[in-house]
């Protein structure tokens, strides 16, 4: 799902605007707060992914189900008396969060990581913004394919789909505990970089 610089007609594009397609398309994905607007928005966020050659959207929303379905339930939980009609509040909390994904992925499939990171240092942006931006995208990938692998595991477990509670809880669970370790691993590495370049 998530490939970097992959061959796209948006490749030949700069980066600059990459940039900025993806600060305003998400601004616009969270401030708009009914329905109508996020599926306006949502039309021209998922033709684009379309039209970049993107050809993993139907794995994309299937490993969003299982989030989706998480602040789905939250919502029932801990909010079950609010002002506004819950089954609204869910429906577009769930276009939101798609869209989004569908940002974040067009930007990543058309995108030379290592130019956007160029293009933040040569905007004097400080380390601690361009630096967790650039190990956040960069292991996105690492992490589908941890997702991928743990869904395999627990297809050859028995588990399945069929029962959404275990289901849900057999692969969020060792995938939470995969994201810690990598930025345990991550955080270590940038501690010792640190500690050599004090030395130094």
């Amino acid at each position: 799902m998530f490939r970097f610089e992959s061959k796209s007609v948006f490749s030949k594009y700069p980066e600059q605007i990459k940039i900025a397609y993806l600060v305003i398309a998400s601004a616009l994905a969270l401030l708009f707060r009914d329905f109508n607007s996020q599926l306006l928005l949502f039309a021209p966020v998922a033709a684009l992914l379309l039209a970049s050659g993107y050809k993993e959207t139907h794995k994309l929303l299937l490993a969003l189900l299982p989030f989706l379905a998480l602040t789905d339930i939250s919502f029932w939980i801990f909010l079950p008396n609010a002002q506004l009609s819950l089954a609204q509040v869910i429906a577009v909390s769930n276009m939101r969060f798609i869209s989004l994904f569908f940002i974040i992925a067009f930007f990543i499939h058309t995108t030379n990581l290592f130019k956007v990171m160029e293009l933040m240092k040569k905007a004097g942006l400080p380390e601690a913004i361009y630096l967790p931006t650039y190990v956040v995208l960069r292991f996105l990938p690492e992490i589908e394919k941890d997702l991928q692998e743990i869904i395999a595991i627990q297809k050859i477990r028995g588990i399945s789909p069929r029962r959404p509670l275990r289901y849900f809880r057999a692969i969020f669970v060792p995938l939470l505990l995969t994201v810690f370790e990598r930025a345990d691993q991550i955080s270590i590495a940038y501690f010792l970089r640190k500690k050599r370049e004090l030395k130094n």
